[in-house]
């Protein structure tokens, strides 16, 4: 029976903490949706979470029914409950975007992954154990137990590995033979960022670690059925992060599905695929980084021995991994690039008729692509990668530039 005293305003906080968290799996409704603000949620799970806010603990759904008791008692409230059929029906029909969830963003993603590379495996499975013992003959044993036992003592959930071997993987690409991961936001907890800040600096991933513990910090999703559930997927994530070195594969990429509306692109349309190849290799671009050093060094040049198109992400990675190959105790005046090292779009606001001569530019242009440049620079050379950059470095970037 649904307690008497959960609220309207009970309902509204639950419904915004799975936009924070998502739906956790076997949770979603078959037959009913709470339809609110434009999007749709499982009715039943809203009413278990409810009582949390309205009695300080979750509703067992084996205490109340789903469909007509759950969906009166919505109703009551004031809000819309309709056919799942029906709402999936209008969602073809008019092709929105369904948020973090969407399926046709998978969907996308797999045929986008097909044009590019061929055959790809979904919800692939790997035949590998789930436990640090299992991976007692592998180079990086120690690091994956230290994991495991943080996390074990990170709230006292000793056995939170329940399956004997590692749950599919989002996708595997056979070749050239690396595995993606859409990670939605109930995959950005702090058990996750606990592993993420245990992983060696010579581990190769296919994702930047620093945004995925950023966004561990921001969204600190927490998902509690069952209650050891966060620990548990941070640990699978962990190891489809760690399987490459042991499969010999290419590093695992992450993309975040927040961050790209995926259905928009076109699998059909070349610069789409291209795009999105670019957001691929860009995530699991591996550098091979060769330290060629004097005995007394005056400064460090970059040379790259290979395709580069300036993407400022790009840029900030091969930086990071510069700094993490640096050789112990040496330290140069400057660190200096090659040409072309950052790029950015050309702003539409600026055309060739705007621009003046090369003798007599338009200085509200020259603005214009200064800030645009500036703006580059930050996202590249954050105050975390400054840092970091000024310990083998005796000049100090000027603070002004990202005033």
């Amino acid at each position: 029976m649904i307690p008497k005293n959960i609220e309207r305003e009970d309902v509204i906080k639950v419904m915004e903490e799975i936009k924070r968290n998502g739906i956790p799996k076997g949770r979603d409704s078959r037959k009913f949706l709470l339809e609110f603000d434009g999007e749709c949620y499982p009715p039943k799970y809203v009413i278990s979470l409810a009582n949390k806010y309205a009695n300080g603990e979750i509703l067992d759904s084996a205490q109340f029914s789903g469909g007509k008791e759950t969906n009166d008692f919505l109703r009551n409230l004031g809000f819309n409950i309709i056919e799942l059929s029906k709402a999936k029906k209008e969602r073809e029909r008019t092709n929105i975007h369904q948020g973090e969830r969407c399926p046709k963003c998978k969907e996308t993603i797999r045929k986008l992954l097909e044009k590019i590379y061929g055959r790809v495996e979904e919800n692939y499975k790997f035949r590998v154990g789930t436990l640090p013992e299992d991976f007692k003959n592998t180079p990086y044993y120690s690091e994956l137990k230290k994991i495991y036992e943080k996390l074990q003592n990170h709230r006292g959930y000793k056995d939170f590995v329940k399956a004997k071997t590692l749950p599919n993987c989002d996708f595997f690409v056979p070749n050239p033979g690396f595995i993606v991961e859409f990670d939605e936001s109930q995959h950005f907890t702090l058990p996750r960022k606990i592993t993420l800040g245990e992983y060696p600096t010579n581990l190769e991933l296919g994702f930047s670690k620093e945004k995925w513990i950023r966004l561990c910090e921001k969204i600190d999703a927490k998902d509690n059925d069952p209650p050891y559930r966060d620990e548990q997927r941070a640990w699978y994530d962990t190891l489809r992060d760690f399987l490459p070195t042991i499969l010999g594969l290419q590093p695992t990429v992450r993309l975040f599905a927040k961050d790209f509306i995926w259905c928009s692109l076109n699998p059909n349309n070349p610069e789409d695929v291209d795009r999105f190849q670019k957001m691929i290799e860009l995530g699991s671009k591996y550098w091979k980084i060769q330290v060629k050093e004097d005995p007394n060094p005056f400064l460090a040049r970059i040379i790259i021995a290979d395709d580069w198109r300036g993407e400022p992400e790009e840029a900030k990675k091969l930086l990071e991994n510069i700094y993490q190959k640096w050789p112990k105790g040496k330290k140069v005046k400057f660190i200096i690039t090659c040409g072309g090292f950052i790029q950015f779009e050309w702003p539409r606001s600026v055309s060739k008729e705007t621009i003046g001569d090369s003798k007599n530019p338009n200085n509200r242009v020259v603005n214009i692509l200064v800030a645009k440049a500036k703006e580059s620079i930050k996202s590249v050379l954050t105050e975390n990668l400054r840092n970091k950059l000024q310990e083998v470095t005796d000049y100090s970037i000027r603070q002004n530039i990202f005033n």
